[in-house]
């Protein structure tokens, strides 16, 4: 990318004002990358299933993607959290990438869907690692988009739309937000909402009908799940990830 489109790209998406403002207009970017769709996800590093995911992938994928349960094994997300490198699916070639062979479930679902390739370029690190999939669904769009100005183009949108926009923290209401992220059970979520209205320990194991020591031990649960230090962070927490409703 040229100096002049990266300073380009920077005040595009620095000058929005809103979740989906950012959003639109990495999709955008990333189309003049030469990407058909695109998908930006987190996940807690204890926990895949505590995924957050914003595409413009059809409905279709994403539910196969999910009501398989290819989430929860996603060789991908496993490799957003341990390395930066970028990885090529290409259903064409004759080697298979390094991380998902052409025959697996996941090789599968993108094939069913029309895609050609995909291109999974890790950008989010800390408690809820994560990164972009970009989607080629031509061979000519493949081509394009993993030569290497059209890789450049997509590193360099990556990490300017990762400076500025998070899957897990975009609280706006569109249908295409994906969220496969609570992974709180629904115990853990009702001490949660008691905490919430201000109830000690002992106020909270009489109106759930359990023991203080019972409590205590859903606190100490719940914040290992969500990397809380106190219970007033993991409330925190809970609330930001809309993980309770209050």
């Amino acid at each position: 990318m040229q100096q002049n489109r990266l300073i380009d790209a920077f005040d595009r998406i620095n000058a929005c004002v809103s979740d989906d403002a950012r959003w639109s207009c990495a999709a955008d970017l990333f189309q003049g990358c030469g990407s058909d769709w695109i998908s930006v996800g987190t996940a807690a590093r204890a926990s895949q299933a505590a995924l957050a995911v914003r595409t413009t992938t059809p409905g279709a994928l994403m539910d196969d993607y999910v009501g398989t349960r290819l989430h929860l094994d996603d060789p991908w997300m496993r490799h957003c959290a341990a390395s930066a490198s970028i990885d090529r699916l290409d259903f064409d070639a004759a080697a298979s990438s390094a991380l998902v062979d052409r025959q697996s479930a996941i090789a599968r679902l993108f094939r069913d869907h029309g895609v050609h390739a995909a291109i999974l370029i890790p950008c989010y690190g800390g408690v809820r690692p994560g990164g972009l999939v970009l989607y080629a669904r031509s061979a000519e769009a493949s081509a394009h988009l993993a030569g290497p100005p059209g890789l450049q183009d997509a590193r360099l949108v990556a990490a300017i739309t990762a400076a500025h926009y998070r899957p897990d923290q975009d609280f706006s209401q569109s249908p295409q937000i994906y969220s496969f992220r609570n992974p709180l059970s629904a115990r853990e979520r009702e001490v949660l909402l008691l905490l919430s209205t201000g109830l000690q320990t002992s106020r909270i194991a009489e109106r759930m009908g359990i023991a203080s020591i019972t409590v205590n031990k859903h606190l100490a649960t719940l914040r290992r799940k969500l990397g809380a230090r106190t219970r007033e962070q993991a409330l925190a927490i809970a609330i930001r990830d809309r993980l309770i409703a209050i």
